[in-house]
């Protein structure tokens, strides 16, 4: 499984269209989160919404919780 994460902001074109092109190396079968951003919405930096959208996301629940993680519990 790969980790790669791609993060991109788009504006839609007039048919509420659009377009993203994957890297080669995260392969065909990914999985689209799309939030809306508000354009005069300045960016605290805190990364508090991020973290929120990765907790929601199968992310958290399938990797960091495996028990194949826990080793790092042990260093």
């Amino acid at each position: 499984m790969s980790t790669i994460a791609l993060r991109q902001r788009a504006k839609a074109d007039a048919n509420h269209t659009i377009h993203v092109t994957l890297p080669p190396e995260m392969g065909d079968n990914v999985e689209i989160i799309i939030l809306p951003i508000a354009i005069n919405k300045p960016n605290t930096g805190d990364g508090f919404d991020s973290a929120k959208v990765f907790e929601e996301t199968g992310f958290a629940r399938n990797i960091l919780s495996h028990p194949d993680e826990d080793c790092w519990n042990d260093l």
